[in-house]
């Protein structure tokens, strides 16, 4: 949702990788799974693109 918050309506992560494999802190990295990636991100061209896309959110939170 952070995406969202920030204005973006378009978010896609374009590579995933194990950057930290053969470093000298690998196996806590690879402990707590971080991964690098590479992300492209559009905000919208105007408020119009914007209430578009909050619009077609759909968020279903189901209570305890």
């Amino acid at each position: 949702m952070a995406v969202l918050a920030a204005g973006f309506v378009e978010f896609e992560i374009t590579w995933r990788g194990d950057v930290y494999a053969g470093a000298e802190q690998s196996s806590s990295a690879a402990e707590f799974g971080t991964l690098g990636i590479t992300f492209r991100a559009r905000k919208a061209a105007n408020d119009e693109e914007w209430q578009q896309a909050l619009a077609a959110l759909s968020c279903d939170i189901q209570g305890s």
